[in-house]
């Protein structure tokens, strides 16, 4: 019964849902996130001599929905984010451990489907995220700007949530969302030059680099306005909400 009162507090139904039939409604909200963010690439995890560290990112930015009904919608993102992934390495003789650490920022766009039902969401879709910087940081690799070797790609997301605090308008909601790309991280030239660890020792064929996160998602949004149709009137109408 409280997830109800949640959902009918933030769509303003309690004021509309007798009187009006509503049939789309749209949302603006900012979003930020953090988690674990990292690199899946299976020559790496099965090199004996490379370790991986948790590593952590964040991103901040916005999101715009448009719902059809009350439940069903869709949701374009603009995502600015940063990714890490960090590891350990042994290299000579006697062995000697070194560190090395990628660090790349993104914006991110997706555009998702959300069902949005008695207090929680659960939302899927496609990503592409346009490559701003890749930093590098190696003991035994002096480059530090590494972009040219790496490349924009595409992810799917998954994410649930629930809300967590309404007023009106306002909505707050948590979540948690998981993301993989399923396309190749790094550039042709970053192949010729064996990122993303030119250091590695042992030799394996080619794999794919796919950057993946699991990160916990804030969004705090606004009811902007319902396309609905009065009792008394034949005839669809934009509404405000609380107008």
């Amino acid at each position: 019964m409280k997830k109800t009162i949640l959902l009918l507090a933030f769509i303003t139904v309690t004021l509309t849902a007798n009187a009006q039939k509503i049939y789309a409604w749209m949302d603006c909200g900012l979003k930020a996130s953090y988690g674990l963010t990292g690199l899946v690439n299976t020559n790496l995890f099965d090199d004996r001599n490379y370790e991986h560290h948790l590593s952590t990112g964040y991103g901040l930015g916005g999101k715009v929905g448009l719902y059809f009904g009350l439940f069903n919608g869709i949701t374009a993102d603009f995502m600015f984010s940063t990714n890490n992934q960090e590891f350990d390495y042994f290299r000579g003789t006697p062995a000697t451990n070194f560190t090395h650490n990628i660090k790349w920022s993104n914006y991110d766009l997706a555009l998702l489907y959300r069902l949005q039902k008695d207090g929680i969401y659960v939302e899927l879709g496609p990503q592409l995220s346009l490559l701003r910087s890749v930093k590098n940081a190696d003991d035994n690799d002096t480059r530090t700007d590494v972009k040219a070797f790496y490349q924009n790609y595409y992810s799917g997301l998954f994410g649930v949530g629930g809300y967590i605090f309404n007023y009106e308008t306002f909505t707050t909601m948590l979540g948690i969302r998981l993301g993989y790309s399923f396309t190749d991280f790094v550039s042709a030239s970053g192949k010729e030059a064996d990122f993303p660890t030119p250091n590695q020792v042992a030799q394996y064929d080619y794999k794919s680099t796919n950057p993946a996160f699991v990160q916990l998602v804030l969004e705090a949004n606004f009811a902007l306005g319902y396309y609905g149709r009065t009792s008394c009137s034949k005839r669809a109408t934009i509404f405000s909400f609380g107008g």
